[in-house]
């Protein structure tokens, strides 16, 4: 039986990944703080380091999730 997901987590992953897509289009990935995406997102860095351990761990999360949507559009 497939495990449902916290619409909490939903709503802090859809706000986290927003904010770091516009922020990608302000400033390189190097520049972009970890602070500034929470500040962006509106969400705690507790609960951004509850979910990830850093901001590549978090990019790489934003990657896999964004496959299945690039390979459906081929």
């Amino acid at each position: 039986m497939e495990e449902k997901t916290d619409l909490r987590i939903l709503k802090t992953r859809k706000a986290l990944s927003d904010a770091f897509l516009v922020l990608l289009c302000e400033k390189r990935f190097e520049d972009i703080t970890v602070g500034e995406l929470c500040d962006r997102a509106m969400v705690r860095r507790a609960t951004f380091y509850k979910h990830y351990a850093d901001k590549y761990e978090f990019f790489t999360f934003c990657l896999f999730s964004a496959l299945p949507h690039f390979f459906a559009s081929l």
